[in-house]
C-alpha cells in the first residue's frame, strides 16, 4: 500500500535516512505496517523511510524481469528474486521510500507495484493511464526537499518510436501523486526518451538526448531546465538507466559485446587505432556496434579498411541485443572523487542487460 503524506505531517520535516547494513538480509525486518516515524502530535509520518535494502542499494530491473541489487560501495550485483508479474516486460521502474518498486510495463501501459521487502504477486497502483500521451516513459520518486520528505513519482515521455530523438516540443514531463494516482503534466520538453533519477533532497536528473548524451537537471516544479552537461563520448545505446546514490549518479548502459574489440585489434590494428583518433569514425563505429546492424547513418561513414575489417568479427561484435549485459559508469556529481562531472566505468560487465534502475529517496544524499 502506498500512502500519500498529508501536509501536517509534511511539516513536521523527518528526512529519510540511511541503513546501517550493507546487506539484504535485514530487509524482511521491515513491512508497510512497521518502521513508521512518529511525528511531534503522535501520529504517523507515512513519508518517511521504512528500514530496508532500498536505503543503501540500488535495484535493477533486467530484460527479463529479473530483480537484482546493486551496491555501489562494492560495486557488486545480486539476483533478488524474478522473473515478477507474471512475466511482465518492464520498461522502467522506480522504487519508493517505503522500498516499493513501481515498474512501468511495455505491453499493457500500465505501472505496477510489487513490495521488494516482501516480494509477493505485483499488484496495480493507484496510476491509472487516462492521457494516452504517457504510455513509456522513464521514472523516478524524487522528494519536495531535504526537509519535506514527501515524495512524487516524476515520468518523462518516449513515443515508442525507435531510438530516442532530441528536438522542441518532442516529450513531456509529468508527476503522478502516488497516493490517488492522480497525474499532472509539468512542462512540455525538448527530448523524446531518457530515464529519471530523482534524490532526497529534492533535485531531478534526466539521462537523455543524442549526439552527445546529455544530463539534463530539471525544476521539478515547473519544468525549468536548471543545467544541462553534455556527456561527450558517451552513448545511451539500446538499454539506458539511471540512479542517484550518495552524490553520484550511477549509468547503466549496454556493453561493448565480449571479445569485440580483441578481435578489431588483432584483424586491423592501425586502423582500428586511426578510427579510435578520429571522431566521426569512432563514433560510427559505436553506432554499428551498438545497434548490431549497418546503415548509412550507423557504420556507413567509416573507411572502407575499417568496415571490412569489422565484416570479419562480425559474429563477436553484432552479437543479438538481448543477449548482451549491461556495464555501470559513474558521474561523479557532486565532485567527491575529485573529478567534478568526470566519467568512470566502474563494471565492465553485469550479469544482466539492465533495462531498469532505481534507488529510493532514502540512499545516501551526500558522500559517506
Amino acid at each position: 500500500m502506498i500512502w500519500v503524506c498529508l501536509g501536517v505531517l509534511a511539516s513536521v520535516g523527518l528526512a529519510c535516512g540511511g541503513g546501517g547494513g550493507r546487506g539484504l538480509e535485514d530487509a524482511g525486518d521491515a513491512s508497510l505496517d512497521a518502521g513508521d516515524a512518529a511525528t511531534l502530535d503522535g501520529s504517523v509520518d507515512r513519508c518517511a523511510c521504512l528500514p530496508g535494502a532500498h536505503t543503501d542499494h540500488i535495484f535493477l530491473m533486467s530484460q527479463d524481469g529479473e530483480v537484482y541489487s546493486f551496491d555501489p560501495v562494492t560495486l557488486t550485483a545480486d539476483f533478488v528474486f524474478g522473473p515478477v508479474c507474471g512475466g511482465i516486460t518492464p520498461f522502467s521502474m522506480a522504487v519508493d521510500a517505503r522500498g516499493v518498486a513501481w515498474i512501468n510495463d511495455s505491453d499493457s501501459l500500465s505501472v505496477q507495484t510489487l513490495d521488494l521487502l516482501h516480494p509477493g504477486a505485483c499488484q496495480p497502483s493507484p496510476y491509472l493511464r487516462r492521457d494516452m500521451r504517457y504510455g513509456l516513459f522513464g521514472m523516478s520518486f524524487a522528494t519536495e526537499s531535504l526537509s519535506d520528505t514527501c515524495a512524487d513519482l516524476y515520468l518523462f515521455t518516449y513515443d515508442g518510436m525507435g531510438a530516442f530523438t532530441e528536438g522542441p516540443g518532442q516529450g513531456l514531463l509529468g508527476a503522478v501523486d502516488p497516493g490517488t494516482g492522480e497525474l499532472r503534466e509539468i512542462a512540455v520538453t525538448d527530448f523524446n526518451g531518457g530515464e529519471l533519477s530523482g534524490t532526497g533532497d529534492g533535485r531531478l536528473f534526466a539521462l537523455t538526448g543524442v549526439e552527445p548524451a546529455k544530463l539534463v537537471e530539471y525544476d521539478k516544479h515547473t519544468g525549468a531546465v536548471l543545467e544541462t552537461i553534455p556527456l561527450d563520448g558517451f552513448s545511451t545505446t539500446n538499454a539506458s538507466a539511471m540512479a542517484f546514490y550518495s552524490g553520484d549518479l550511477y549509468l547503466f548502459t549496454e556493453a561493448t559485446p565480449a571479445g569485440c574489440v580483441d578481435c578489431l585489434t588483432s584483424t586491423c590494428a592501425t586502423d582500428y587505432d586511426s578510427c579510435q583518433l578520429d571522431s566521426v569514425c569512432s563514433s560510427q563505429l559505436s553506432c554499428t556496434i551498438e545497434q548490431a546492424s549497418f546503415r548509412d547513418d550507423c557504420g556507413g561513414l567509416m573507411p572502407m579498411p575499417v568496415v571490412d575489417c569489422l565484416m570479419s568479427c562480425t559474429d563477436t561484435c553484432y552479437t543479438p541485443l538481448r543477449s548482451r549485459v549491461s556495464q555501470v559508469t559513474r558521474l561523479d556529481l557532486d565532485g567527491s572523487d575529485g573529478s567534478p562531472r568526470a566519467l568512470t566505468r566502474v563494471v565492465d560487465a553485469l550479469p544482466i542487460r539492465v533495462v531498469g534502475a532505481a534507488s529510493s529517496p532514502c540512499v545516501p544524499v551526500g558522500p559517506i
